[in-house]
């Protein structure tokens, strides 16, 4: 059976263990028809021409990994950041771990994103957020649209400055032999408010996974966040990651990824400006030995006049490994005065 086909035939399955209201049913339905109509994206499409996923497809997958595999803790506690007290949300294999995570709802919510989508006091701010900037005819994401389960759900109320950085990290133990998972992420970053977030994807065996990750993040007026990505997956782990930002008035979001590792990594990276007088950031450095690849696709609307986007990547590659850079500014017209644009990019290749 093809991966499409057995996706599509777990969907009923899938959604009987995991109860949720109507309106979010139906935005699973409608996504799961997006994929079933346009499947997994080739290189005849124009943004995918120079990444290929026909190799990754072919693969017998276990779709949704049950219990938390076995896992010595000292072999993962490493992977943490030094010395750093922070909130943590971890996933094995897919899997909340509550003895590696440290989460909270004091004054802020760092919790989990199964909670946010079934336990009624979050009902609100999930209708309100959930799936509302994510490119509903991208069919990756609608495949995780109509498969969303777990992942982290961030909230930072009005005139909050997260007190520690939340750590978001995803652990592949490669007990299991082929694993897909589909993590999804909602951050929401009130008015004046603040957070750094460190994301961080870690195979730690070889086995061949694929990760077809999805965020949302909302950054409201005056709001600061300050993410970071870092990828350090082995080569035989595959990492498909969309990330949509709407940014409001006076709001400063950075987003700096770091590709160390994965045998086929494409980053796609979606700012929207809502609003006047706004900074976007996007960084990037990558280093991949061996036959790896690397894909980072962005892209920047600005949409109201006098904000800023930065855009600097640069990669250091072996002669095997390949990487790609398509970078994207659309600029309306009532937004063509006192604009600030910057691209950069640097590709090194060695032996």
């Amino acid at each position: 059976m093809e991966l499409k086909d057995k996706l599509l035939d777990s969907f009923i399955a899938f959604e009987e263990d995991f109860v949720l209201d109507e309106e979010l049913h139906q935005k699973r339905i409608d996504a799961l028809k997006i994929f079933e109509s346009k499947g997994f994206p080739t290189k005849k499409i124009e943004g995918w021409k120079y990444t290929s996923l026909e190799r990754l497809l072919q693969k017998e997958y276990i779709l949704f990994s049950k219990s938390e595999n076995c896992i010595d803790y000292k072999d993962v506690k490493k992977y943490f950041l030094y010395e750093v007290d922070t909130y943590k949300i971890v996933f094995i294999d897919g899997v909340y771990s509550p003895f590696l995570s440290d989460t909270t709802h004091d004054g802020i919510d760092a919790c989990l994103m199964s909670a946010a989508l079934t336990k009624p006091k979050y009902r609100d701010l999930v209708n309100r957020y959930f799936n509302k900037i994510a490119d509903s005819q991208d069919s990756m994401t609608a495949l995780n649209t109509s498969f969303t389960k777990e992942g982290a759900y961030i909230y930072i109320p009005k005139n909050t400055v997260a007190q520690k950085p939340i750590e978001v990290v995803h652990f592949a133990t490669g007990n299991e032999q082929a694993l897909w998972l589909q993590p999804r992420n909602l951050i929401v970053v009130d008015q004046n408010a603040q957070v750094q977030i460190i994301e961080r994807h870690q195979s730690l065996k070889p086995h061949e996974l694929v990760t077809n990750s999805v965020t949302e993040i909302y950054a409201h007026q005056e709001a600061y966040v300050d993410y970071y990505k870092l990828q350090n997956d082995l080569d035989t782990a595959s990492l498909i990651d969309n990330t949509y930002i709407a940014q409001e008035k006076q709001s400063n979001v950075s987003v700096h990824t770091f590709s160390f590792g994965g045998k086929l990594i494409r980053n796609n990276l979606n700012f929207y400006h809502k609003g006047e007088h706004l900074n976007s950031t996007l960084k990037g450095v990558t280093i991949l030995p061996e036959q790896q690849h690397v894909d980072h696709y962005t892209l920047v609307h600005h949409a109201h006049p006098h904000c800023e986007s930065h855009q600097d990547y640069k990669g250091v590659f072996s002669d095997r490994s390949t990487g790609v850079f398509n970078g994207k500014i659309f600029v309306d017209k009532i937004a063509q005065k006192n604009q600030c644009l910057s691209t950069k990019q640097q590709y090194i290749v060695g032996r």
